[in-house]
């Protein structure tokens, strides 16, 4: 039986890192190799893995998940706007101004949540002033706040920088190699999975 791996394990010992190599890895673990009686389950909890510990990494280990999406001509009225996302975008990173924009533009972007928002009904203090620009996440929407103070145009573009849920059909080549994922990135899910799988058994 293959030695298993974790995240203390040299990151040179995994050489294939495929996902079937992972599923493999995780199966090899509970004394599955062949993979012929937890094999869809470990796959099932890798990517939930994937899902669960993408949010809090750093950009550099998960690659193939970090989307950056244009969205051109967001129109305010009344100094507001919404963008709607894509569904099953784990985490929105950041809203970046349209780098066109930015050169006639002095409009500040800043990230709040919608506990802010209601905040602001109570305490107009809390409202977005001069120059700023606040957004948020409900959903699958992305809403904009502008200052009542703004004085430049209604229609501007944005950039919204996303970590997407992973499609393990893609998943055909090196995680690493090809995808863009670390070793460490591919260790942690590893045991996250393996972990859960135990606590099944």
């Amino acid at each position: 039986m293959a030695t298993p791996l974790s995240i203390d394990t040299p990151l040179d010992e995994l050489i294939d890192t495929t996902f079937d190599d992972i599923v493999t890895e995780i199966c090899t673990r509970v004394n599955d190799p062949l993979k012929d009686t937890y094999g869809d389950r470990a796959k099932s909890l890798f990517v939930q893995a994937v899902c669960e510990l993408a949010v809090d990494t750093p950009i550099e280990e998960i690659q193939e998940l970090v989307v950056d999406i244009a969205n051109s001509n967001v129109i305010f009225f009344n100094h507001e706007a919404s963008v709607n996302i894509t569904k099953g975008t784990l985490k929105v990173m950041d809203v970046f101004i349209d780098s066109a924009d930015l050169v006639t533009s002095d409009l500040i972007l800043k990230a709040v949540d919608h506990d802010d928002i209601k905040r602001m009904n109570l305490e107009p203090a809390y409202k977005p002033a001069g120059n700023e620009c606040f957004w948020y996440r409900i959903g699958n929407t992305i809403r904009f706040l502008l200052s009542e103070d703004w004085e430049g145009e209604n229609v501007l573009n944005f950039t919204i920088q996303s970590i997407f849920s992973p499609d393990k059909t893609n998943w055909t080549a090196s995680m690493i190699d090809d995808y863009g994922y670390s070793r460490g990135f591919l260790y942690r899910c590893i045991d996250n999975a393996v972990a859960k799988l135990r606590a099944e058994l």
